[in-house]
């Protein structure tokens, strides 16, 4: 492929969801070993169990991520965290397409409160063999870039100008602040639990 003109960035709420999952549940199997003594053996290397069940979970479900890159030649789709890729000519794409779906994960209390809702974006990049590839990584930032660069690339309209990085770097962290305090937070208490145990075991 020629010069890369945009490359996706995984939404945050899956790659660094899905790592400090990993890393919670991780540190918790530690945590579940060092108390795991006399009459609560049992119990601790079961909650280590699951725990590791759901690190597992998480780690192959972030290797699963996959990220777009656009270029002259075509959109090369490939995996985030291994090398493996697959190149798509843009001849070959009939159509790319993203839906929005809602998920209410906190309803609210009262009549006052919206409650919380989670966005799942769905991209659909339907190719003229009759083959669907289904990405979840794309988020609707992402998804407009793609699709601007998409159709005028396929139109043949000349040189095409690299979206600035910095401007790119801003939308990002803006349109995914919240999930990044959240994470934060969430692997600020796990390495604070990882240092407790680190001075147990001294």
């Amino acid at each position: 492929m020629n010069e890369i003109l945009y490359k996706t960035k995984p939404r945050l709420i899956l790659s660094g969801g899905l790592f400090s999952g990993f890393f919670f549940s991780f540190v918790f199997i530690l945590f579940c070993i060092q108390v795991s003594t006399g009459e609560n053996k049992i119990i601790g290397y079961s909650f280590a169990s699951i725990f590791a069940l759901f690190s597992i979970l998480c780690l192959y479900q972030l290797i699963k991520i996959r990220i777009l890159k656009i270029s002259e030649n075509g959109i090369e789709i490939k995996k985030y965290l291994l090398p493996h890729k697959r190149n798509l000519k843009f001849e070959e794409i009939k159509t790319i397409k993203q839906t929005e779906e809602k998920t209410r994960i906190y309803p609210g209390v009262n009549m006052f409160e919206k409650g919380y809702l989670l966005f799942n974006y769905k991209t659909k990049i339907s190719l003229k063999n009759s083959e669907k590839i289904e990405l979840m990584s794309l988020s609707e930032t992402d998804f407009y870039e793609v699709e601007k660069l998409f159709f005028k690339l396929k139109r043949g309209e000349g040189k095409i100008k690299k979206p600035e990085k910095q401007f790119s770097l801003f939308l990002f962290i803006f349109e995914n602040i919240g999930t990044l305090i959240f994470i934060i937070i969430i692997n600020i208490l796990s390495i604070g639990l990882l240092i407790e145990i680190i001075k147990n075991s001294c």
